[in-house]
């Protein structure tokens, strides 16, 4: 009987040791999710920032690419950047 009485306390232990872990690795996984969840957003902002960037970089260029030209070669200039926007809009529309 003492034995039976020992390997039933040995897995009611056991058990509470494993019922402890689990409630631990929930409470881990829960924390990880929230984590996560964080960096997706911080990458959308950063995706999202980097994509203004990028937009005012191509601003800048171009508005420095026109500097210095007579006003008939900027048109010039202007329409061919509309063409490559209207190509690309083409592309997209796909």
């Amino acid at each position: 009987m003492d034995e039976i009485t020992l390997a039933l306390e040995n897995i009611e232990y056991k058990l509470r040791k494993l019922i402890e872990r689990n409630r631990h690795l929930l409470h881990r996984i829960a924390e990880l999710e929230k984590l996560n969840e964080q960096l997706h957003d911080e990458i959308r902002l950063k995706t999202d920032g980097n994509a203004r960037l990028r937009e005012e970089l191509i601003a800048v260029k171009s508005a420095k690419s026109l500097e210095g030209m007579d006003k008939s070669m900027a048109k010039q200039k202007i329409n061919e950047l509309l063409r490559e926007i209207e190509k690309s809009t083409v592309l997209l529309n796909r």
